[in-house]
């Protein structure tokens, strides 16, 4: 049975759809991962997060964070 262009096109957006909501899926799945990093950092008296960086002003978690907005950021 042929598709008509209706049909034909029905599927291609469907299938756009489901890459898009793929990708949706795996950022969120990356935030969670650096939520629960950050939840797990340690924290002063007052209940803020301490976020060290070393001798050179670096610090791997802001710099993948930073990273991950830049790519979400569409």
């Amino acid at each position: 049975m042929r598709l008509d262009f209706a049909q034909r096109y029905q599927i291609e957006q469907d299938a756009i759809t489901s890459a898009w909501e793929a990708e949706r899926i795996a950022a969120c799945d990356d935030a969670i991962a650096l939520l629960r990093e950050i939840a797990n950092l340690e924290r002063n008296d007052d209940g803020d997060v301490i976020i060290g960086a070393d001798a050179n002003g670096h610090n791997d978690l802001i710099f993948r964070i930073t990273a991950f907005l830049a790519t979400q950021d569409q």
